[in-house]
């Protein structure tokens, strides 16, 4: 995966976060490691859909999991300093969505992620609930695309 040049400007993301890179992402280089890497996506993957799945009752017994991720390695970025991600949504599917990201560092994308989420009730696919309509107008791309 090559992102587009909008992928590389953090000012282009609805949602960003900020974390400090700690000596245990780093290699003997001092470059974070592309397991660290992981972990800055998904710590802020993970926030997003906690946040959604609150508005969804129990009952239904669902569940939001990551089926696939995809990502690309741009160039390093070093230990000590703070891993800026940006966070949005560009494609919205009957049972699915796709998140994507980038991390930056000093204002320079190193990494983009594209990870695409499925929904299920009671262990089987599911639509997508309409609670979710919030987080899609919020997280919202340029590049969206609803393909219900």
């Amino acid at each position: 995966m090559k992102p587009s040049a909008d992928r590389l400007d953090l000012a282009n993301y609805p949602h960003k976060a900020e974390t400090p890179a700690r000596f245990s992402d780093v290699d003997m280089f001092r470059h974070l490691n592309n397991v660290a890497i992981g972990q800055f996506y998904e710590e802020v993957r993970f926030a997003l859909i906690a946040e959604a799945r609150e508005k969804i009752p129990r009952e239904r017994n669902s569940q939001l999991l990551v089926v696939n991720v995809d990502t690309a390695f741009l160039r390093q970025a070093r230990y000590p300093g703070m891993v800026s991600t940006g966070t949005g949504i560009t494609q919205r599917g009957k049972r699915s969505f796709m998140f994507d990201q980038a991390l930056f560092q000093n204002g320079v994308c190193f990494s983009a992620a594209d990870t695409t989420i499925v929904y299920t009730e009671n262990g089987k696919t599911a639509d997508l609930p309409p609670e979710f309509g919030a987080m899609f107008d919020a997280l919202k791309l340029p590049s969206f695309v609803d393909e219900r």
